[in-house]
């Protein structure tokens, strides 16, 4: 479940403060590590508003165990009496702990630890583990030792996450199979799983991981031309918690670093020295796909600089070509060439900002009408109504028509006032021009048939019937003894799914 979905349930279902569901939401959405350490499915439980009972509202598979639970249970209400052991942990605040003796790591049926936001219960992690793991011997007894370790301090109202994951999407972060270290408090490695091992190999390590101080590792295999980051001096000196990469030759490792200090017995049971728990996950090609995506986004910036750049010159010399030009037509023909172009660039423009996919259509007519130039009229325009994002394939012919038919209304029906009123409905959006100009005709017609065959209505017609398969409709606003006072163009243009864009 996304944490946008965790987050909607605990504001519908519980009382919590907006601080106290930012917790759950994060441990909701970065807990995957600590069911993978506990070989376990976990379920977050919360407390109701009406103190009935508890609502799931996340649960988590282990990617190191087979899962326990078959189905999901998120939503499920637990009414109070139903499962005590959630309720004791809710009201006493203490976890309900079920081991073996002889086996004094695993767990037996179903456990529930608090999560503690201060002095105050705000929820209750079920663990379901699974009774036949998939990893054993020592590296089972790491990810069983950490496990509890987590769980003490959620229990204890301790973080044990990084501040810094604001910038990283739940699936980037490593898990348990990608590779795990662990550091002792004196920051030396005294136990790496064979990936972990793996990945600094590929880095040229040759030594063993094992009985080296964490530090020298790292500062050895960085080749970083910046040298070592903050996070990653901070992390390899052990008694941290951090996420930082680490550059070396031939790999890019992601590192994570748990900093366990759990209180003592919380678990019902010493869960052990304070140590560094790491995570190491081989990033390497993701990395450099990464840097080529912004070496192609520089390109493209650079390439849409100057494709503007080359706009504003052709502009130009159209601009001084007209001043020269001694046929009243031509100086025209030049001017309106000048305009267009000048449409086309902030059309341009506008891509080349939100991403040359979609394009917010409302605030692109609003620019377009900056570009309307004429000195002999005071021009009063106005846009209405909303059409929001729209594929580029579709919003750029349409601004360009529109643009045409706001050049028209000012050029030849001389109108002091233009309205867009934009729409949006499923399947399909509408664009329409009005002005108070020289009325059209006395009843509405297709583009087809309106008597006046200019190279702006040609334009219109090519981009929005020939291109976009659309519909053009010419029609007064006002008849007045059988003659129109002004002109409505309506564009209406089919919408797929694709181009709708938002």
């Amino acid at each position: 479940m996304s944490v946008g979905n965790v987050s909607k349930i605990l504001q519908e279902r519980t009382e919590l403060p907006v601080e106290a569901i930012a917790v759950l939401s994060s441990l909701a959405s970065n807990w995957s590590l600590l069911a993978d350490f506990a070989l376990s499915d976990l379920v977050l439980w919360v407390p109701t508003w009406n103190e009935g009972g508890m609502v799931a509202v996340a649960q988590i598979r282990p990617a190191t165990a087979p899962t326990t639970l078959a189905e999901d249970v998120v939503g499920s209400f637990a009414p109070r009496g139903r499962f005590h052991f959630l309720d004791q942990a809710e009201v006493l605040g203490r976890a309900t702990i079920t081991r073996d003796a002889a086996r004094p790591l695993s767990p037996i049926g179903v456990e529930a630890i608090p999560v503690k936001w201060g002095d105050q219960v705000i929820g209750v992690i079920a663990r379901h583990c699974s009774e036949a793991p998939r990893v054993a011997g020592q590296l089972e007894q790491v990810y069983l030792e950490s496990a509890d370790a987590i769980l003490a301090m959620i229990a204890g109202g301790q973080s044990w996450l990084p501040e810094s994951l604001d910038g990283f999407d739940s699936w980037e972060m490593p898990r348990a199979g990608d590779g795990v270290m662990r550091l002792d408090e004196s920051g030396k490695v005294d136990f790496a799983s064979p990936n972990a091992v793996s990945s600094f190999r590929k880095m040229g390590l040759a030594i063993d991981l094992v009985g080296q101080q964490f530090f020298d590792i790292v500062k050895r295999m960085s080749i970083a031309p910046a040298g070592m980051s903050a996070s990653l001096v901070k992390m390899a000196r052990g008694d941290a918690t951090a996420i930082a990469d680490l550059d070396g030759d031939g790999a890019t490792l992601m590192l994570a670093s748990h900093f366990l200090c759990p209180g003592p017995k919380i678990l019902g049971h010493d869960t052990g020295a304070h140590c560094t728990v790491v995570v190491i996950k081989d990033v390497t090609d993701v990395r450099e796909h990464q840097k080529e995506l912004l070496s192609k986004d520089a390109i493209i910036k650079e390439i849409n600089h100057r494709v503007k750049n080359n706009l504003q010159m052709v502009t130009s010399v159209l601009r001084l070509q007209s001043r020269r030009a001694s046929d009243p037509g031509v100086t025209e023909a030049l001017r309106d060439a000048q305009a267009r172009i000048g449409v086309i660039a902030t059309i341009h423009d506008a891509l080349s900002l939100e991403g040359a996919t979609s394009i917010d259509f409302d605030a692109l007519i609003e620019s377009l009408f900056g570009l309307i130039h004429d000195e002999s009229v005071e021009l009063e325009t106005e846009m209405q109504g909303s059409i929001g994002t729209v594929n580029s394939r579709i919003a750029t012919p349409v601004a360009m028509a529109v643009s045409e038919l706001i050049h028209n209304s000012v050029k030849h029906a001389h109108a002091t006032k233009i309205t867009v009123h934009a729409k949006r409905d499923v399947g399909q959006l509408t664009v329409c021009v009005s002005d108070n100009g020289i009325g059209a005709t006395d009843s509405s017609m297709s583009l087809s048939e309106f008597p006046t065959s200019g190279l702006g209505l040609t334009i219109v017609s090519d981009l929005i019937v020939s291109e976009l398969n659309g519909r053009v409709e010419i029609k007064p606003t006002e008849l007045i003894d059988g003659v129109g006072t002004g002109t409505m163009v309506e564009i209406t243009v089919p919408l797929s799914r694709r181009d709708a864009g938002a």
